[in-house]
């Protein structure tokens, strides 16, 4: 029996500390089958196998640089081909498990990072309603003042995206150090960014401002509640440190490593620059409509935004997971279409919730927000539109975080700002024609739409990302290029 031996194949436990190493046949007449390696927490070798369901498995898994062992080791390598083995982390998506057991694991995962998401926009729908209550005016001028400082800050969610796509291909590569040196310098990437933005209000917001209302609104800028920001940017680096990284270690990087956060980002700059510029561009229209106009507006905008950032934590667990099963060292394009067809079906869910609900607030709860009947008159004249926009974002989000994790950055830009160029137009059109808010809403049901139908041919077509070998691969050696 020719028998060889695999050294140092790491076994990991959820807390990534313990490693074990074994032996197992290179040439077994049945290659094709595999079986799950548990850990227990008998200190005996033997004990350590335990034996599951059989599952196939490719033989190319067999790594070509073995060491003979002498037979001394029969007995062992025998058990050990009765068994086989599976390295299974507690954190994967397993590939047996069902539709639905899968949807239960995403909803865990996603469920406390809406939280993160729903802060802004809820502040930003409090401040709607308490200013609304008081006068129809500064309802008015909030959606300008909106632009400068929600929108702003929006735009700067390219680097959380850009964090969780380069944190979690590293995390793949199974190297603490490579991930810890990405924080380090995506933090310091953020702080210069953050100083940016900074400055960029204190000069020249005004300016914008202008361009949308006019010296007369400046003094209604809402100013930002530093206090929250703060708080909760400590709370993430402690849960950060929790987990073993300095999130306090911030790390210039090198002119290459800035090359490869700008390749990553610029795509995805331009793809939330996109996003930002059509909902400013829908503000600035209906801004020309008059007080009334952009009052209603304001707040249609504010509810949808609130609802929409439900479906951001699909695009993040698209993100966490997604690379694993298209680059890491467990890759399977199976597992990858099984996860975006369940993240998929909870955007769909979730968007048919969404809707309903945020439907029905400005539907049966206007005066939560105003009691002038003009306002409540154009509120309602957007339902229908704002209704179809809203219930297509989750799933769109799940489809556009499944591209993002998968690099496929060209695509996803060029598809983004056609978008905008094209809903653009659209907007330009319907408001020339006097179609008034109405028309705007429409012109974002087909933005919206066509951002999602776009994505969804993307990944479903046989020479995609979830389909081809040849361009995985092909993207992988990108990625091993720029690392």
């Amino acid at each position: 029996m020719n028998i060889n031996s695999l050294s140092h194949l790491p076994i990991q436990n959820p807390n990534n500390i313990t490693r074990f190493s074994t032996t197992i046949l290179r040439h077994y007449s049945h290659s094709h089958l595999r079986f799950t390696l548990n850990l227990s927490s008998s200190p005996t070798i033997r004990s350590r196998f335990n034996t599951n369901c059989i599952t196939p498995v490719n033989q190319d898994l067999v790594i070509d640089n073995l060491n003979s062992i002498t037979s001394s080791d029969d007995d062992v390598a025998e058990e050990i081909v009765s068994t086989s083995i599976k390295i299974v982390s507690n954190e994967e998506f397993r590939a047996n498990e069902s539709i639905w057991g899968q949807i239960k694991e995403i909803v865990v995962f996603a469920g406390p990072a809406t939280g993160l998401w729903i802060c802004g926009p809820l502040m930003s729908l409090i401040d709607t309603a308490v200013i609304g209550q008081g006068s129809s005016m500064e309802l008015a001028a909030l959606g300008p003042a909106t632009v400068v400082c929600d929108y702003l800050s929006y735009v700067f969610m390219f680097l959380s995206i850009a964090t969780s796509n380069m944190v979690a291909t590293s995390l793949a590569s199974e190297d603490q150090n490579e991930v810890q040196h990405k924080i380090s310098i995506l933090l310091f990437v953020g702080f210069v960014c953050g100083v940016g933005m900074l400055l960029l209000t204190k000069f020249f917001g005004a300016q914008i401002l202008t361009a949308f209302t006019g010296p007369k609104n400046l003094q209604i800028v809402p100013a930002a509640n530093t206090y929250v920001q703060i708080v909760a940017g400590f709370m993430m680096i402690d849960a950060l440190n929790k987990k073993g990284f300095n999130a306090f270690a911030v790390s210039i990087p090198s002119p290459k490593e800035l090359l490869q956060i700008f390749e990553l980002a610029a795509p995805v700059f331009i793809t939330m620059i996109s996003k930002v510029a059509f909902y400013s561009l829908l503000t600035y229209f209906a801004t020309s409509m008059g007080t009334v106009t952009i009052a209603a507006h304001q707040v249609m905008i504010q509810v949808y935004c609130m609802c929409t950032v439900w479906g951001e934590p699909l695009s993040q667990t698209a993100q966490s997971f997604m690379p694993e099963l298209i680059y890491g060292a467990n890759r399977s394009l199976t597992k990858a279409r099984r996860l975006l067809k369940s993240l998929v079906i909870i955007g769909a869910i979730s968007g048919s919730i969404l809707g309903i609900v945020g439907t029905s607030v400005p539907w049966s709860f206007p005066l939560l927000f105003t009691a002038d009947n003009e306002i409540i008159g154009e509120m309602h004249k957007v339902l229908l539109p704002y209704f179809i926009a809203l219930v297509v974002t989750p799933s769109t989000h799940s489809l556009e975080g499944t591209l993002l994790a998968g690099r496929d950055l060209n695509f996803l830009s060029l598809s983004m700002s056609g978008c905008f160029s094209l809903g653009g137009l659209l907007v330009l059109l319907v408001s020339s024609r006097g179609f008034g808010l109405p028309g705007c809403w429409w012109a974002l049901v087909g933005f919206q739409w066509a951002r999602f139908l776009l994505a969804l041919k993307r990944l479903t077509s046989p020479d995609g990302l979830l389909y081809s070998e040849e361009f995985s691969r092909r993207h992988f050696q990108k990625l091993k290029t720029a690392e």
